[in-house]
């Protein structure tokens, strides 16, 4: 179950279990935080409840927003909670229980249980990052950025490994149109050639129409993969024995 160090913020969503049902109240179990917190008849639903067991039973787990904080109680409500918020709250926290179970993995690589994981860098992504799992995300493009946030290099190394065996990534496409002339006496062999050196650094050339092509770049590194289709081109740019141009599309 995903935890979280200290006590919850004003006006933070939380994950709880109702445990116990009162005239006027019920009590839940903040699972993050694994600690108790009241949610008072008027914060149950809108409108005048009559009954709180009309609303809740033990046992049903759900999203509460912490209202206040004193040095006994944690005050919550369930009826300040929209259905956006709800349902957002529930995807970060399934989220978060996936990469629990990553951080469990990658543990058990170092020969440490889930408990001292959550020591020694779980927590940490959760403050540095906002949460476990946008940790291992960034440890698939930005490995060092855990590094310079304070996560030891034994573990940045197998959470970039565990993260590329278990994280599928969105695929990003980038395009332009590609504009070859020559009057050489080899134009063809020359032009093969720039092709040939295009498709050698991975960019995908489709023929349109004299003298224009389309090229395609995929990767899963958005914020490289600009740059790399402008460089590439850019090389391409500088065959002596042929006027190329390209233009990178939106």
């Amino acid at each position: 179950m995903v935890k979280k160090r200290g006590l919850p913020s004003e006006g933070e969503l939380v994950i709880c279990t109702i445990t116990k049902i009162n005239p006027n109240s019920a009590f839940a179990f903040m699972e993050e935080y694994g600690k108790e917190g009241m949610i008072h008849i008027s914060e149950i639903a809108p409108g005048w409840v009559r009954d709180i067991r009309q609303h809740l039973k033990t046992g049903q787990t759900g999203v509460a927003k912490v209202m206040r904080i004193d040095d006994k109680t944690i005050s919550l409500s369930i009826k300040r909670v929209d259905d956006n918020q709800r349902n957002q709250k529930t995807k970060e926290y399934n989220l978060e229980n996936k990469a629990e179970r990553l951080l469990e993995i990658a543990a058990k690589k170092l020969e440490k249980n889930l408990d001292q994981a959550y020591e020694e860098v779980g927590f940490l992504l959760q403050e540095k990052f906002g949460s476990i799992y946008e940790g291992f995300k960034t440890a698939l493009n930005a490995p060092d950025n855990l590094k310079k946030r304070g996560i030891p290099d034994k573990w940045v190394e197998v959470i970039r490994e565990v993260a590329e065996k278990s994280i599928e990534q969105k695929e990003f496409e980038f395009k332009a149109r590609l504009l070859i002339n020559t009057y050489k006496p080899n134009g063809v062999i020359i032009i093969k050639d720039i092709l040939k050196k295009a498709a050698a650094a991975g960019l995908d050339v489709r023929y349109i129409a004299a003298p224009e092509y389309l090229v395609r770049y995929k990767t899963k590194n958005a914020k490289k993969g600009q740059r790399y289709i402008e460089e590439k081109l850019e090389e391409l740019r500088k065959n002596k024995d042929a006027e190329v141009k390209f233009e990178l599309l939106s």
